[in-house]
């Protein structure tokens, strides 16, 4: 005899599930509209847990004979079908396939996979490993400015930190590259402006890693780097920053092997900068800025630039100029520089020597006076004569070089004497000053308070040692 089984009621749990199933499709639907990122973020874990709930239920309401079975086997087919198209599309698979075309070196291919995922999927999880992931990317790719673009943002995002060491080499890496690149094709401008950036990365890496190798050689690398930046100012003509450049370096890294480079840099960036203040008839700033030469420690080495430029810019400047810029350069207690005037004035303009003389001496005595010198004794007169307010003196050069004697006093007149020869001036009494330098350097200058009195006349020898 037949049995007859009755369908079995639908139970409360079951329509529960059956309506909380619902809701996350409806839930789903929503986010995919809202946020595609979240939304395949959020699949594979609810679709597991809807796969195994809906298979359980349907297999419960089954043995019941219940229709709302039919319900469950469609939610398991459903959320089946999306966790598979989740390992197919999606960040997850993206990210999966960028990982390993990244980890094969394949860079181009894993930064169009990565860039898919920041692009579409920008709120998903695996954004900030992609972010982070396709930084590194250009980096090893080679494409060191968009790899500064990206660590940027994934620094502003504290994916990365700006201070770890590594990233801090990344980033010099990538500015001096960059450096390279802009100074190989002309474009100075961007060129120094990455030799700059490289430079601070440095200095943070000396500072805040000070006992790591990449510091010690930090050292080395940033008078390099200022003077490729100041070459990239000069080739711009942008004259004032590559003198600051320059200078920076020989006073900051004078041991460098850049040092004696900079020095000649700078002797031909100041000839430029003197010669264009000269072409817009600035001559008294044109002879200020070519004076800056005579403070070069290498500067006796370009002596035959130094005196061709020096003719073509003091031949042209007017004595007056000349003359009231040696008066400041006086003043200021530049002796150098302010005899260097006076006697490239005297040079060019033979006719002046007379106003110039007294800047002369009073430049040569202080000079002298400054340095070691040997003593002059006060001479004897040797017989009296009949000179009112004069006094004769016979200067004697006993030596094998040429002699220049300064007298400051009560006038002021200069004496230039042959080796082993001597001569015979009058001039008026009184109290002088008297320097006296040899043509040479073996044989150290000459200095002495005299007096000279009127109706007297004196020798004066000079040797390699002072009678």
């Amino acid at each position: 005899m037949h049995t007859y089984r009755r369908r079995g009621r639908v139970g409360p749990t079951a329509i529960f599930f059956a309506v909380l199933f619902t809701l996350a499709t409806i839930g789903l639907g929503c986010l995919l509209y809202l946020d595609k990122g979240k939304f395949w973020d959020l699949l594979p874990p609810i679709s597991i847990i809807i796969i195994v709930a809906s298979l359980i239920l349907a297999v419960f309401n089954f043995v019941k004979r219940t229709a709302i079975s039919y319900i469950f086997i469609l939610f398991f087919i459903t959320f089946l079908s999306g966790l598979i198209l989740s390992s197919i599309f999606g960040p997850f698979a993206a990210y999966n396939e960028a990982k390993k075309n990244f980890d094969a070196t394949q860079y181009t291919e894993s930064i169009d996979k990565f860039k898919i995922i920041l692009d579409d999927y920008p709120n998903s999880k695996y954004a900030d490993d992609s972010l982070e992931n396709i930084s590194y990317a250009y980096y090893y790719g080679g494409n060191y400015k968009k790899a500064i673009l990206y660590f940027e943002k994934a620094i502003d995002q504290n994916i990365i930190q700006s201070s770890d060491f590594e990233i801090k080499n990344i980033f010099a890496d990538c500015y001096l590259k960059l450096a390279e690149n802009y100074y190989n094709e002309k474009k100075y401008t961007e060129s120094a402006e990455n030799y700059l950036n490289a430079i601070e990365i440095l200095g943070d890496i000396i500072v805040n890693f000070p006992d790591t190798n990449e510091a010690f050689i930090s050292t080395y690398k940033i008078p390099e780097y200022l003077y490729n930046t100041a070459k990239c100012y000069r080739y711009n003509n942008d004259l004032d920053s590559a003198i600051k450049i320059l200078t920076n370096i020989i006073n900051s890294y004078p041991e460098s092997k850049c040092a004696a480079d900079a020095n000649l840099l700078l002797f031909s960036t100041y000839i430029d900068k003197s010669m264009e203040l000269k072409n817009s008839h600035k001559h008294k700033e044109s002879v200020e800025e070519f004076l800056k030469i005579l403070d070069l420690e290498y500067q006796n080495n370009y002596g035959y630039m130094l005196n061709y430029y020096k003719e073509k810019i003091f031949s042209d400047v007017p004595p007056d100029i000349l003359k009231d810029t040696a008066k400041n350069m006086y003043q200021q207690c530049e002796y150098e520089k302010a005899l260097f005037i006076c006697n490239a004035a005297i040079d060019y303009n033979p006719e002046f020597e007379e106003e110039f003389t007294q800047y002369i001496v009073n430049c040569k005595t202080k000079i002298i006076t400054s340095s070691s010198h040997d003593e002059i004794k006060q001479p004897e007169p040797t017989r009296k004569i009949y000179s009112p307010e004069m006094s004769r003196l016979v200067v004697e050069n006993n030596t094998s070089f040429d002699l220049t004697v300064y007298f400051d006093g009560p006038e002021y007149r200069i004496e230039k004497l042959e080796p082993d020869s001597k001569i015979e001036i009058e001039i008026k009494a009184g109290k002088y000053s008297i320097a006296a330098e040899l043509k040479t350097s073996e044989i150290t200058p000459y200095f002495g308070i005299i007096t000279y009195e009127e109706n007297q006349k004196y020798l004066q020898p000079f040797s390699s040692v002072i009678d």
